[in-house]
């Protein structure tokens, strides 16, 4: 199931298939913005980690780097780590993930730019935590999905701002799962009825202009 697929060839080809410019051009005006960066931990991107995801390597440099640009534009970059025992997640999962773990901690290349720290137990990141009122506080009308994996925390979370009314934009190089089949399906769906899917520098170019 886990491949390493995470290739320019690959993301140029999503790129192809599932950007649209004309909802692109709908989002656009929208230009207060904050990044989501879900659940960039040990636990997904260190190669001791039973869940390691093996394009991790490729990722990881390219989305530190969408960071420290993002940072110097002042948009804010708000996190979230998960941990759950017991419940539905670990019913489906036939295991927990501990809050006390050092797995479960940030990946180190992160921890520059974690000012900010949602802790949640479910794949939305806006059940039961402060996320939808940190965005509003802030005044935030289009968030910027980030982080892993594509197709559970990152597309369930897509989802849910799209609800909230918040615009959505998804980058297709901006966030990770097991394998390409994976991370096209959400592409798919997600382009189709909740977010506008560019590339990570595209998103750079428009959050410059503003």
């Amino acid at each position: 199931m886990k491949e390493d697929y995470f290739t320019d060839d690959f993301i140029a080809e999503m790129r192809e298939r599932y950007f649209r410019k004309r909802k692109w051009r709908r989002i656009e005006p929208f230009r207060k913005a904050a990044v989501l960066a879900i659940d960039l931990q040990r636990y997904f991107l260190s190669p001791e980690s039973r869940a390691f995801l093996p394009s991790a390597f490729r990722f990881v440099p390219k989305l530190v780097g969408f960071y420290s640009a993002v940072e110097a534009l002042n948009v804010p970059i708000i996190f979230t780590r998960h941990h759950h025992t017991g419940g539905t997640m670990a019913r489906w999962w036939g295991d927990e993930m501990r809050r006390e773990d050092p797995l479960n901690g940030l990946l180190d290349d992160f921890k520059p730019f974690e000012e900010t720290i949602i802790e949640k137990d479910t794949y939305n990141a806006f059940h039961g935590t402060e996320l939808g009122a940190i965005l509003r506080k802030l005044g935030v009308e289009t968030v910027i999905i980030t982080g892993v994996m594509t197709h559970l925390c990152c597309e369930t979370t897509a989802r849910e701002a799209f609800v909230r009314g918040f615009n959505v934009i998804f980058p297709i190089d901006g966030t990770l799962t097991q394998n390409r089949l994976f991370h096209e399906a959400t592409l798919r769906n997600l382009s189709h009825g909740f977010a506008v899917t560019p590339l990570l520098g595209e998103v750079l170019e428009w959050l410059s202009s503003g």
